[in-house]
């Protein structure tokens, strides 16, 4: 099985990916965590690295599978179904943490 899936990754392209991320987008995660440490907002930073780091794998995604208009509605669409569904667990999971911290 493994041996399957690393034949399929050396072959798909993904091995030899470039992604580039905007120098200010990155210089403005890094400002925003500082502060966010800074201030002990612990979680407000993990949602915004979380948004942060989505978008910089859309942007690959977009680069990616331009090529192939239905392979990329395809990843379009199960991206963002999967991105919302994460960002909703986490941010309930957060709150019943913070529930959880305060009756304590």
């Amino acid at each position: 099985m493994f041996q399957q899936t690393w034949q399929w990754y050396q072959t798909s392209g993904l091995s030899h990916a470039m992604i580039s991320i905007p120098g200010i987008e990155a210089i403005v995660l890094l400002v925003i965590l500082t502060i966010c440490l800074l201030f002990r907002i612990t979680r407000t930073g993990l949602i915004i690295a979380y948004i942060f780091t989505y978008r910089w794998g859309l942007l690959f995604g977009e680069q990616y599978f331009a090529g192939n208009a239905h392979l990329y509605n395809v990843f379009v669409s199960t991206y963002i179904a999967f991105g919302i569904l994460v960002l909703t667990l986490a941010m309930v999971a957060m709150m019943l943490a913070a529930r959880v911290g305060r009756q304590e």
